[in-house]
């Protein structure tokens, strides 16, 4: 039988420059009992001599990208592999390692900025989904502080290098450049650091981007394209999907984008 074991590591969240201090407290690691389902525990992959095991951060990549050398149980996500070892549901890793898996994530969205449902897409779909899923926890298992600064390096790494060429605001510059499309990695990067903490700090940072955001004037509703401002309200106002008692947060906005008749004309949404 295999022993289920974590540590819920701490971690420093990487907003100070925004936000001022971050960091998680550390606990003692507690153990689980072994996993006694009915087959293979979510995420585990086949060993060489037929059985299953918790899979490494190797596996969880290799998995990741589709390679048939990692067999997995039916039924399992791609991604499931990856999402076990951030969560540690079946042993506990050094917090380094953590780290160093999560950051490959990042890399992996950061390496193409692919279009719309290509394959690359979807890759960079599901690691956005790991990384927000392990950043957030879940029952019983620790919220991974690595995920979450992952996701806010493929933010602002998208944001800087969509300036680099010039100009103020990442999203007008990303649709300038590829008007359909442009913005897809943007725009998961910013949902999926609310979702990683709808309450706390994910609510923290994009509270924190609208503050040092230009709003929108009628002048940029009648030249330009939607603004950074738009995106990260919408994702606050919205609260991407969660009922309105997960979304205390909104409140926080400023008015113009509580106001619905303004926040919809200004931002191009109905």
């Amino acid at each position: 039988m295999i022993s289920r074991t974590w540590t819920r590591m701490p971690g420093v969240v990487a907003l100070a420059a925004l936000l001022g201090a971050g960091g998680g407290v550390g606990q003692e690691p507690e153990t689980r009992p072994p996993w006694e389902g009915p087959g293979p525990g979510p995420g585990m992959v086949l060993d060489e001599d037929g059985g299953w095991r918790p899979p490494t951060p190797a596996d969880a990549l290799a998995a990741l990208r589709g390679d048939p050398g990692v067999a997995l149980p039916v039924g399992v996500q791609r991604f499931d592999p990856a999402l076990a070892v951030l969560r540690q549901e079946y042993e506990s890793r050094p917090a380094a390692e953590l780290d160093a898996l999560a950051n490959e994530l990042a890399d992996l969205i950061l390496a193409t900025d692919p279009e719309h449902q290509t394959e690359e897409y979807h890759l960079q779909s599901d690691a956005f989904r790991v990384l927000t899923s392990a950043a957030r926890g879940g029952e019983g298992d620790p919220p991974h502080a690595g995920s979450f600064d992952a996701l806010v390096r493929v933010y602002e790494t998208i944001a800087a290098e969509a300036l680099a060429g010039g100009g103020t605001d990442p999203a007008v510059e990303l649709r300038r450049r590829r008007p359909a499309d442009g913005t897809l990695r943007l725009s998961s990067a910013i949902t999926s650091i609310y979702q990683a903490d709808r309450t706390g700090r994910g609510a923290d940072y994009l509270l924190a981007v609208i503050a040092a955001s230009d709003a929108p004037t009628i002048e940029d509703w009648l030249t330009g394209w939607q603004s950074l401002w738009c995106m990260a309200a919408n994702v606050v106002r919205s609260g991407v999907g969660a009922p309105p008692e997960e979304n205390p947060r909104r409140a926080e906005l400023p008015d113009s984008a509580l106001d619905d008749e303004m926040f919809y004309q200004l931002c191009k949404l109905h």
